[in-house]
């Protein structure tokens, strides 16, 4: 199990000593490691690593942004809700696509990823000069450091489509950085998850759950590619297809490593879509890649969010006022949609599992205190008592959140296939309906263009409901459908939360790091 490990790189000041002597200033720390007589053994190039890893729990490095949440409410899945519009008064904000400069959300997503690449590339520079008995073991560490890496860019381009582009520790003086262009991101996202690919195990034994394999970054460089051709190429302009260094990748290559992910990686379908859930089910043989969690409460507390282990998203996602056998009571936020309660079709098992309706299932709870309040809330992810923490119990649920899963490959590939081998797309795509609606059931029939990706988006919307994969789909299709989409579901105040394409569906570049850049970064259009 990946657990948190600290890297404390100190500076020891030595006052008062008077007549001490060379020899005594010249001994190293016998409690603190610092960077000058760190990164020697292989031991630690695996805490450093462990330390790149740890940047995937941390959801307040400025107000609330847990991943999945933040995405959900940007599409039309759900809105911000809370206890009113000044409570996190940036989500509220997001929701509208309005949200100030100087918000903290934003400046939170950006600060943590950039934190996660700054170790990262620290290690990847020092890795070199250890001397490691197991030539393997290195290149392994290596490649999940540049896994970590290029999901951490792949997020950030995700969220502000402009940014800098630096793959080395940095001085104090070179924080005049300026933004690079996105094919050039998005094709260093590419040769990271490509090594990545190449290089790591395909096998994750049980005591390093946590940890990522070939299969995660196959599967990660599939929704990159697509994000890409969509989004990258549609709305950014760009013009070059994706490329790992010398490699330019063909769709033929895209599908080849999905079809490895489906009938190789050994990863396969839960039989029961409820399986899927609950902390006693984590880590489950659908499971890719996800970010793992723990009720540890030691680590983190009010004064050090990102201390805590634990999904502020669980807590975040709570009815307000619950007061029930089985649910926790929580913050009120991200109420799903009435338009995503609708889009379930008469007899799919997923919607009782992903939708809480409190006022059918005999819930009681404070509809009255609910901000935004549409009745629906993602069961998914609600705060269950069985679950909760004994220690700092906001900020410590031990549910686990999932990046990839077996059917998201699964409709990648119906995706990929739609217009070159529709047979692949169709058995891809009833795979992932027979679970929902049951093997005797005739699922619709794919056919070529936009007809058939209707169905498919239709079935990713439904499928991954509050797994905050919704909005980069949207924006995959285009500003327009977007829009069309995200102002369907909106309503008169306070539901007004519609799409405003100036933005291009970015968040705006934290303006502190315009600031700290000396103007060298350039804002995004919209703000």
């Amino acid at each position: 199990m990946i657990r948190k490990t600290y890297i404390l790189f100190s500076v020891v000041v030595l006052a008062g000593l008077g007549s001490c002597t060379k020899d005594f200033l010249e001994k190293e720390p016998l409690t603190d490691r610092v960077e000058e007589n760190f990164y020697k053994t292989p031991d630690d190039a695996f805490q450093a690593l462990v330390a790149v890893y740890d940047v995937l729990q941390w959801q307040t490095g400025g107000g609330y942004h847990p991943n999945d949440l933040v995405s959900n409410i940007l599409s039309d899945d759900a809105f911000c809700g809370g206890s009113g519009p000044g409570d996190r008064p940036g989500l509220n904000r997001m929701g509208r696509f309005s949200e100030y400069t100087t918000d903290q959300e934003p400046l939170g997503l950006w600060k943590d990823r950039y934190t996660g690449i700054y170790r990262a590339n620290i290690l990847l520079e020092k890795i070199e000069a250890i001397p490691f008995p197991d030539a393997a073991l290195k290149t392994r560490y290596i490649a999940e450091a540049r896994f970590l890496r290029g999901y951490y860019y792949f997020q950030l381009e995700q969220y502000f489509g402009h940014i800098p582009l630096i793959l080395k520790t940095l001085s104090v003086s070179e924080n005049n950085q300026v933004q690079a262009a996105p094919a050039d991101v998005y094709n260093q996202i590419a040769s990271d998850l490509w090594f990545a690919y190449n290089s790591l195990p395909a096998t994750i034994v049980a005591n390093e759950t946590g940890r990522v394999s070939k299969w995660a970054a196959g599967s990660m460089l599939a929704r990159v590619y697509l994000y890409h051709k969509g989004y990258g190429k549609g709305v950014l302009g760009i013009t070059s297809d994706l490329k790992a260094d010398d490699k330019i990748f063909t769709e033929a290559d895209i599908e080849a490593i999905v079809d490895d992910v489906i009938t190789t990686s050994g990863h396969d379908r839960v039989a029961n879509y409820a399986d899927l859930w609950g902390v006693s089910n984590e880590n489950n043989i659908e499971s890719i890649f996800q970010v793992n969690h723990t009720a540890k409460g030691d680590w983190g507390d009010w004064g050090w969010g990102n201390g805590s282990e634990g999904n502020w998203t669980i807590v975040m996602s709570g009815f307000r006022g619950m007061n029930d056998p089985i649910y926790d009571a929580g913050w009120g936020f991200q109420p799903a949609s009435a338009s995503l309660a609708s889009e379930f079709e008469p007899g799919d098992a997923r919607y009782i599992v992903s939708i809480l309706d409190p006022t059918t299932e005999g819930r009681t709870y404070k509809p009255q205190d609910c901000y935004q309040h549409t009745g629906f809330a993602f069961k998914k992810i609600q705060p269950v008592k069985a679950n909760k923490p004994a220690t700092n119990s906001d900020l410590n649920w031990p549910n686990n959140w999932m990046v990839i899963r077996f059917a998201d490959v699964l409709l990648m590939g119906a995706e990929l296939n739609l217009d070159n081998n529709l047979s692949k797309a169709q058995g891809y795509y009833n795979l992932v309906r027979e679970r929902a609606f049951g093997s005797t059931a005739t699922p619709p029939t794919l056919t070529n263009g936009t007809a058939g990706l209707d169905l498919i988006f239709h079935e990713r919307r439904v499928e991954f409901a509050g797994e905050g994969l919704r909005y980069w789909d949207l924006l995959r299709r285009g500003l327009t459908y977007a829009q069309q989409k995200i102002d369907a579901a909106a309503g008169v105040a306070p539901f007004n939360e519609t799409f405003v394409p100036a933005t291009l569906g970015l968040l705006p570049i934290p303006q502190s790091e315009i600031t700290v850049s000396g103007n060298s970064l350039v804002q995004n259009a919209g703000y």
